[in-house]
């Protein structure tokens, strides 16, 4: 099985509330079991910024999809290579949302944005970018 990652970048073509926000995470969770996926999302003033790994060819059918779902616009692969392993295995899809604090209960929510990635044993090249945009976040914040 050759693991691959891809981070994207999008925009929401509309605010999404955090019970809207919340029942397309647990939908995405539920689909991404199925498939094999693991990763994480963080979605911060309508903007998704989110690594999915697993499987090739099952992590780019489900980028294609993104890509065309109507809720998203703006859509920018990052990064997207092989992986030797999985830095969110225990995470069926971690989650961020700085702005949704009542989310911080919901399983999976993990605060990357001040605790970063030392979790994850992986060490890749779309960790270490996300790693990178979250010290420019904090710099900018």
């Amino acid at each position: 099985m050759a693991l691959f990652e891809i981070i994207y970048v999008s925009q929401a073509t509309r605010d999404l509330p955090p019970a809207e926000l919340a029942q397309m995470l647990d939908k995405a969770r539920a689909h991404n079991a199925s498939q094999g996926i693991t990763g994480m999302m963080v979605y911060h003033r309508r903007e998704f910024m989110q690594l999915l790994e697993g499987e090739q060819d099952a992590v780019l059918r489900l980028y294609d999809h993104i890509a065309a779902d109507p809720r998203h616009r703006q859509v920018r692969k990052l990064w997207d290579g092989p992986i030797r392993e999985r830095g969110f295995s225990d995470w069926g899809m971690a989650f961020v949302a700085p702005d949704a604090l009542d989310l911080r209960s919901r399983p999976g929510f993990q605060d990357l944005l001040d605790k970063g990635l030392g979790a994850t044993p992986a060490d890749s090249t779309g960790k270490k970018l996300l790693l990178a945009m979250r010290d420019d976040f904090l710099c900018g914040a």
